[in-house]
């Protein structure tokens, strides 16, 4: 049952706050029939397919009989670079976040072989990582890699930004943005048209017989901008240090403010309220793990109904 878990997340997508609307699933894709949503870049020797894998490592689609892989019977060959995009039209971008999430498998020789996705809004003229992006003009942006699932053990850890290694089975990885996804430092593209997400990978030039990348179940999900917890335009934007973070038991919060009566609330990433401490005063307060699955979290400090700062944090296993 336990491995269902993040499946069950993204499909029943009941992560509202009071008063609030729910999210939504607006796109998503299993490899079962034909789409026009993926495209295999068809330039050089792209060993990107969408078929039934035929390997022993990859020996099966998650779900189904096919999904997307490099070659689905032979290995992948030395310095190989091979693309595919995936599509969404109309994407609802105007957000408080946007995810995506895919089950894959992946062996490759580590850090020499590696797995790379990025993200375009203007007709792949100009490509961002899925890497952390903060503060891009003119409205703040966060793009980053969220958790990966283990579905051998149940267990959920935060992921580089880079595939390479050979993964424990299949694994259901996310990645989200929040506001609006930047495509350059000084531009975002307004109104959006559709949004392209490209998985690109990259083998050097040693023979090691391993076998590529293979993706399947993607889904796409998104909330609507007012599921936010919007920041005070009188927000006295205080500083604070969080350390340690990352952590995996407890932190300290500090700040040279003199809290009073003060309250710290911290957010998942899809906005959820995930825990709050109130009647915080002094200049330090130690905040617990409190049972708080592994990733990425927002904490919120506020005194009397005011915004004071905003950090984010990371829960590790």
């Amino acid at each position: 049952m336990k491995e269902y878990l993040h499946i069950l997340t993204a499909l029943l997508i009941l992560i509202i706050l009071p008063g609030k609307a729910s999210a939504q699933i607006f796109d998503s894709i299993s490899f079962e029939t034909p789409t026009s949503k993926i495209i295999i870049d068809s330039v050089g020797n792209n060993i990107w397919e969408i078929g039934t894998p035929g390997k022993d490592f990859f020996n099966s689609a998650h779900s189904g009989t096919k999904a997307i892989l490099t070659d689905s019977l032979s290995s992948f060959p030395p310095n190989d670079t091979s693309v595919f995009i995936y599509v969404i039209r109309n994407p609802y971008t105007s957000t408080c976040y946007t995810s995506m999430e895919f089950w894959h498998k992946y062996d490759m020789d580590t850090l020499n072989d590696i797995g790379i996705i990025d993200a375009s809004y203007d007709g792949g003229n100009s490509w961002i990582v899925v890497n952390d992006t903060n503060n891009i003009m003119p409205w703040d942006s966060e793009f980053w890699w969220d958790y990966d699932y283990h579905k051998s053990n149940g267990n959920t850890s935060v992921h580089l930004l880079t595939i390479t290694g050979k993964s424990d089975g299949w694994i259901q990885s996310r990645f989200n943005w929040q506001w609006w996804l930047p495509v350059k430092s000084d531009t975002i593209i307004y109104p959006p048209d559709s949004l392209m997400i490209r998985f690109t990978f990259i083998s050097d030039s040693v023979e090691t017989n391993r076998e590529g990348w293979m993706i399947d179940d993607i889904v796409t999900l998104s909330a609507p901008w007012q599921n936010c917890t919007a920041i005070d335009e009188n927000s006295a934007d205080i500083n604070i240090s969080v350390i340690p973070n990352p952590f995996s038991l407890q932190t300290t919060i500090r700040t040279e403010y003199h809290l009073k009566n003060s309250t710290i609330t911290i957010y998942n990433s899809f906005g959820q309220k995930a825990w709050q401490i109130d009647n915080i005063s002094g200049q330090s307060v130690t905040v617990l793990r409190n049972g708080l699955p592994s990733g990425l979290y927002y904490l919120q400090l506020s005194e009397k109904g005011k915004l004071l700062a905003t950090k984010k944090i990371i829960i590790t296993d």
